[in-house]
């Protein structure tokens, strides 16, 4: 059985990235269903996904700095920007 997401409401929307280089990784937070669902077929699993009931209403992705071809692959083929 496939996973189940929730949907959130249009104005809860959103995708945070950020670069932690102390810790030389980069950190992917969304609650963007769609979003989620790319994101793990071009990297994988998540870190950490939050459930609410049995539905994931948000995923964490970590990303070593150094894997440059997963960063680039996530750049490259992620609807980040919804365009």
């Amino acid at each position: 059985m496939g996973k189940k997401y929730k949907e959130p409401l249009k104005a809860e929307m959103e995708t945070t990235i950020n670069v932690l280089y102390d810790e030389n990784f980069l950190s992917i937070y969304t609650n963007n269903v769609k979003l989620q669902k790319q994101l793990s077929k071009i990297i994988g699993k998540p870190k950490k996904e939050y459930i609410k009931g049995k539905s994931i209403t948000g995923s964490i992705w970590s990303i070593s700095l150094d894997e440059k071809s997963k960063i680039s692959k996530l750049i490259l083929k992620a609807n980040i920007f919804e365009l």
